[in-house]
C-alpha cells in the first residue's frame, strides 16, 4: 500500500541522493538564517562562551574534564567534546556553532529517511515523514539553540543505531549488532534522553520487522528468548545511564529553580503535556523557549485540563489498540511517542518547565509516521489524483516551513527570544529573569530590575531571579539592595555559587577584602579549582594584607590556569 497512487499505479521512485538534496534545501530555507544569530542566555554561557574548558578547544585536559565529572547537572561528555571541537575549528564565535547544529539536523533528516524506507519499503511516505521532521516548528529549538547540540547529536547516534539494528535483524550480521550497541553508547554519551531505546527496538521487532516470526525453525519460546537476549546489552547500558543521570541531576540541584514539586502536580502535568505536544504538533503556534510548570504559578490543580487530557489519552490508546491488526502503524507510532517522551515528561521533575519544544525532537517521529500512514490510507480510499496528493503534501510542508522560519527568527538574540515567550505565555517567571539578564548585558539596568521584580513577584522562591536582580543593582552601584538580593538567593539555595561569588565581589568593591576573601573561600568549596574564583580570592587576600595566603593561591592557580596566574602575579607587582 503506497502513499501516493494514481489509477492504482505505484508512484515514481526517488533516488536517495535526490531526497537528501531536497531535505537539505528545505533545512537551509528554514534554518540558514541562524548563521547570523548570537548566543542566548539560556545555558549557552554554561556550555560555551563562559566555560573555561570549552573555550580552550579540544584538549586532553578538556576530554578528561568532560568524562570525569558532572557538569550542568548532566553527564554527556561527547556533547562537551563536540563544543570544544567547534572552538578548535572555528573559534568561539556563535555563527559556525549554529551551522554545526544545522549540519547535524540535516544529516539526521537523511538518516531518518533511509531508516524509514528500509523499514517500510515506501519511498514517498518516508519522504514526507522526513520532511515533517526537518521543518516542523517544534524542532526549531533543537536546531537554533547552540546548547541543544546534545539533542541533534544524540539523535544522530540513535538513528544510526536503529539502522544498524535493522541490518542485524534482517541479515543476522553480528558486526551490525555490535555497531548498534556502539551507536547507542555514543547516543547516551551525548544525551541520556535516548535511554528508552531498548523499548523502541522491541516495537520495531513487533512491526514492521516482525522479528518474532523468524526464523521458522525456532519455537515461539525460543524466538522470544532470542529477542530478549539481544536487548540485554542495551538494557544494561540504560540501567547504568539511569543511575549516572540521577547522580548528575542530584549533584547539580536540577530542581533548583523552585521548591520541589509534589508527585500529584507532576503526574497531572505529565498527562496534560502528552496531549499538549500533540496539540502543538497539529497547530504549532504560541511556541516559547520556556513554559512554566502550573505548580510554580498556582497552587490549584488544573482539573479541567487534566480531565480532557486523560480522556484523550484513553481514547487514543483504545483506538490504537483496537486497530493494531488492520493499522499497526497507529499503535507503533503511539508507543514510540510515549516511550521516547517518558524520560522528559516530568514524572521525575528537573527544572521548572511544564514542557519543552526540544523534548519532542525524537518522540514526534512516531506521531509523524502515524499521521502520514493514516493520510496515505485516506488518499487511497478516496482515490485522490497523484497531482492533488503531491500538491496537498507540498502545501503542508511549505506552510510548516514558513512558520518554522519565523519561529527560528525569535532565537536571534536573548531579548527577542524572551520577549516572544512573554508574549505567548502567562506568568512566565523564567522569561522575565532571562530578559533581566539580557537587559544587564545591554546596560539597561533599570529595565533589568523591573524584569527581575516581575520574575520574583511571580515566583518568590526563584533564586536565579533574585541573583539576576542583585547583579542589576550592583551594576548601578546600589550595593545595599544588591547584597539583600544575593542573600535572599542564598536563603533559597545555600550552595548557590554565583550568589556567593557576587557577594564577594560586592564586598571587594566596598573595600572589605577580608569579607570578600571569606565569600570566595565559600565559593571555592562549592566549585573547587575554579580559576576565576581562585584569582579573586588571591587578589582579595593580597589587598587584605595576607601576602602569604595570596602567594599560596598564586601557586595553586598556576597548576590550574597559567594565564590567569600570570595575570594575578602582574597585579601583585603593581
Amino acid at each position: 500500500m503506497n502513499v501516493l497512487k494514481q489509477d492504482r499505479q505505484a508512484a515514481p521512485y526517488l533516488p536517495t541522493w535526490v531526497v537528501v538534496a531536497l531535505l537539505t534545501v528545505a533545512n537551509l530555507a528554514v534554518f540558514f538564517q541562524v548563521r547570523h544569530f548570537g548566543f542566548v542566555n539560556l545555558d549557552d554561557s554554561i556550555y560555551v562562551y563562559q566555560n573555561a574548558m570549552t573555550l580552550k578547544g579540544l584538549t586532553a585536559a578538556g576530554a578528561k574534564w568532560a568524562f570525569s565529572g558532572f557538569h550542568a547537572s548532566n553527564w554527556h561528555p561527547l556533547t562537551w567534546l563536540s563544543h570544544m571541537l567547534d572552538v578548535s575549528l572555528f573559534g568561539p564565535a556563535p555563527g559556525p556553532q549554529h551551522l554545526v547544529n544545522l549540519l547535524f539536523h540535516a544529516v539526521n533528516c537523511g538518516v531518518l529517511f533511509v531508516l524509514l524506507r528500509r523499514l517500510f519499503k515506501d519511498t514517498w511516505r518516508s519522504v514526507l515523514v522526513a520532511a515533517l521532521f526537518a521543518i516542523h516548528p517544534l524542532h526549531v529549538e533543537s536546531v537554533a539553540w547552540i546548547s541543544e547540540r546534545k539533542d541533534v547529536l544524540s539523535a544522530l547516534f540513535f538513528l544510526l543505531c536503529l539502522n544498524s539494528y535493522v541490518t542485524f535483524s534482517r541479515t543476522e550480521s553480528y558486526r551490525s549488532y555490535l555497531a548498534s550497541i556502539g551507536f547507542f553508547a555514543l547516543g547516551i554519551l551525548s544525551k541520556p534522553m535516548v535511554i528508552t531505546l531498548p523499548v523502541v527496538l522491541l516495537i520495531l521487532d513487533w512491526w514492521p520487522l516482525d522479528s518474532a516470526a523468524t526464523p521458522a525453525q525456532e519455537t515461539q519460546h525460543g524466538r522470544y528468548r532470542r529477542l530478549i537476549l539481544t536487548k540485554l546489552p542495551f538494557l544494561l547500558i540504560s540501567a547504568a545511564t539511569a543511575i549516572v543521570t540521577f547522580l548528575a541531576q542530584a549533584s547539580g540541584g536540577g530542581a533548583s529553580a523552585m521548591s520541589p514539586i509534589p508527585l500529584v502536580p507532576r503526574l497531572t502535568n505529565a498527562a496534560i503535556a502528552v496531549i499538549g505536544y500533540l496539540q502543538k504538533t497539529l497547530w504549532p503556534v504560541s511556541l516559547a523557549s520556556f513554559y512554566p510548570h502550573p505548580a510554580t504559578v498556582s497552587p490549584d490543580l488544573p482539573l479541567g485540563r487534566l480531565a480532557v487530557a486523560v480522556c484523550c489519552l484513553l481514547l487514543i490508546s483504545y483506538f490504537c489498540i483496537r486497530e493494531r491488526r488492520r493499522r499497526p502503524y497507529l499503535l507503533w507510532g503511539w508507543i514510540w511517542y510515549l516511550v521516547m517522551l517518558l524520560p522528559v515528561i516530568g514524572i521525575i521533575q528537573v527544572g521548572g518547565q511544564a514542557m519543552a519544544d526540544r523534548y519532542s525532537y525524537l518522540p514526534l517521529i512516531g506521531v509523524f509516521v502515524s499521521l502520514v500512514f493514516g493520510g496515505a490510507e485516506l488518499v487511497e480510499r478516496v482515490r485522490l489524483p497523484h497531482w492533488a496528493t503531491l500538491a496537498a503534501a507540498g502545501i503542508l510542508v511549505s506552510v510548516l516551513a514558513v512558520v518554522a522560519h519565523q519561529q527560528a527568527g525569535y532565537w536571534r538574540d536573548s531579548v527577542t527570544l524572551h520577549e516572544r515567550s512573554l508574549a505567548v505565555t502567562e506568568r512566565n517567571w523564567k522569561a522575565w529573569q532571562g530578559l533581566a539578564d539580557a537587559k544587564i548585558e545591554a546596560g539597561s539596568f533599570d529595565d533589568a530590575i523591573a524584569a527581575g521584580e516581575q520574575a520574583t513577584r511571580i515566583l518568590p522562591t526563584f533564586p536565579e531571579g533574585w541573583q539576576t536582580m542583585g547583579i542589576a543593582y550592583a551594576s548601578k552601584g546600589d550595593y545595599g539592595k544588591a547584597v539583600a538580593c544575593f542573600k535572599r538567593a542564598l536563603e533559597l539555595r545555600p550552595d548557590y555559587f554565583n550568589a556567593i561569588s557576587n557577594l564577594g565581589s560586592v564586598a571587594g568593591n566596598l573595600g572589605d577584602f577580608r569579607q570578600a576573601a571569606d565569600y570566595f573561600r565559600q565559593a571555592l568549596r562549592i566549585k573547587p579549582g575554579d580559576p576565576e574564583t581562585m584569582y579573586y580570592l588571591g587578589m582579595s587576600l593580597f589587598r587584605a594584607g595576607d601576602t602569604a595566603g595570596a602567594n599560596e593561591m598564586y601557586r595553586m592557580l598556576s597548576g590550574v590556569d597559567e594565564k590567569m596566574a600570570q595575570k594575578m602575579l602582574a597585579k601583585f607587582a603593581r
